[in-house]
């Protein structure tokens, strides 16, 4: 197989998922006050607050993009991935996704780096896993690893469901997890 093909379609898969709400998010949302101290956490179960104070809340969205993937070193490619979508704690954003993938096992490591309305950004580091076809799905596990403005000092998890269409370079995909920010004053 093409290790471009493969790697476009390893992509395409993580992003092809729908958003379980029933409507999208185009505002940063709500959070609820401290006297909640649980919050789904995607599926993985509720998850209490820490002892520190903080609270998680649910981070989720969708998101729909482009990627491109440019062979390296075999079995290795960089793939260039950007997108637009709606968020909880974003609204709309926009997010870049560099990344490097390994055909022979069909995994990827990379970052995420979202950028809400009014400029303030999530950072977080993932690692993904693809099934190839003839358009690629993938799961990428994210742990945020930092954020500005509004989302400084931010922290949690998210799990990416992608799909690649390696045929036309495009995305699609939604995230859902959960977050928990320094100051609880700023959600």
């Amino acid at each position: 197989m093409n290790t471009s093909y493969a790697v476009a379609i390893v992509a395409a898969a993580v992003l092809c998922t729908s958003c379980n709400a029933s409507s999208t998010p185009t505002s940063p949302s709500a959070v609820q006050g401290r006297g909640s101290a649980t919050a789904s956490a995607g599926g993985a179960g509720d998850q209490t607050a820490s002892s520190a104070g903080t609270q998680l809340v649910p981070f989720k969205g969708s998101l729909e993009g482009q990627q491109t993937v440019t062979p390296i070193q075999p079995p290795f490619a960089l793939v260039d991935g950007s997108a637009a979508g709606t968020g909880t704690h974003l609204g709309l954003f926009t997010v870049t996704f560099p990344h490097t993938v390994n055909f022979a096992t069909s995994t990827g490591e990379g970052t995420y780096t979202f950028t809400a309305a009014n400029g303030a950004t999530l950072i977080a580091h993932f690692t993904g896993q693809a099934q190839r076809g003839v358009v690629t799905t993938i799961v990428e596990n994210a742990t945020v690893t930092g954020g500005t403005g509004r989302l400084s000092g931010v922290s949690g998890s998210f799990i990416v469901h992608r799909v690649f269409d390696p045929a036309t370079g495009t995305t699609t995909g939604t995230f859902e997890g959960s977050i928990a920010f320094a100051d609880q004053s700023n959600p």
